[in-house]
């Protein structure tokens, strides 16, 4: 798909390509070390092996590669890369998930990363806001923004995912309280039996796989960075503040 769109810009002469990505194209890759705080720039190695992860990673990969093709017209293809992370909103589909399924048991928020782990989440109003800015910017200074990747930030603090869907939550319904960690080998041994109860049901029925160990795995280590390069290169503020969003 991101082939064809690419094909088309140099087609129809489009000068300008805002690609926007995820940190799933990076990682957490879980035969890596975590990675914590880092940048833009941070080399961080180990297979992608989520479907998601792989799929972005390609996309990234040729988007780079078109900066700088040639256009029908005569001009230069410019691209750039934005890196959205976990992002959160009033429609987020996995917190109102998450809030269903809090309710459901009288409230308790239960928790599967463990307690050294660090996220980064961002509003959704501030991802709209750095997209436009991105894209104003590539056609205004397309030598400094063509070719970069650039990751989602704002105020939003850089912390255990679970305490800040914990405190997203219960601004909303303050009945919502967290509740306890959730082992691994507990939700490994469940994947492994849900992996067997599906093969031996395979002739009558397919259940939906709920999870999986690369997943689990992702889930459970840190990833998180600390960066300003949007903010040096494109201007970008955050519009919404973490009181706010």
């Amino acid at each position: 798909g991101t082939e064809n769109v690419l094909r088309a810009c140099c087609v129809l002469s489009i000068p300008f390509l805002l690609y926007t990505s995820s940190i799933a194209a990076v990682g957490p890759n879980t035969a890596c070390e975590p990675m914590l705080r880092g940048k833009e720039d941070t080399e961080y190695g180990g297979e992608v092996e989520l479907p998601y992860g792989k799929t972005k990673a390609m996309a990234e990969k040729v988007v780079l590669e078109a900066n700088g093709r040639k256009l029908s017209n005569g001009g230069e293809l410019r691209t750039c890369i934005i890196r959205a992370n976990t992002v959160y909103g009033e429609k987020a589909a996995f917190l109102q998930e998450l809030y269903l399924l809090a309710k459901a048991r009288n409230g308790v928020l239960n928790y599967l990363e463990p307690e050294n782990t660090e996220r980064n989440h961002t509003y959704v109003g501030n991802v709209a806001w750095m997209h436009v800015l991105a894209a104003r910017n590539l056609q205004l200074k397309p030598d400094l923004l063509a070719g970069q990747v650039y990751y989602c930030y704002d105020d939003t603090p850089s912390r255990k995912g679970f305490l800040v869907r914990h405190q997203l939550l219960a601004s909303a319904d303050p009945s919502v309280r967290l509740g306890s960690h959730i082992p691994y080998w507990k939700m490994w041994l469940m994947i492994q039996l849900h992996r067997i109860i599906s093969v031996i049901l395979s002739p009558f029925w397919r259940p939906q796989p709920f999870l999986n160990v690369p997943l689990l795995n992702t889930i459970v280590t840190t990833f998180s960075f600390e960066t300003d390069k949007a903010s040096r290169h494109f201007g970008y503020k955050p519009l919404f503040t973490w009181q706010e969003s």
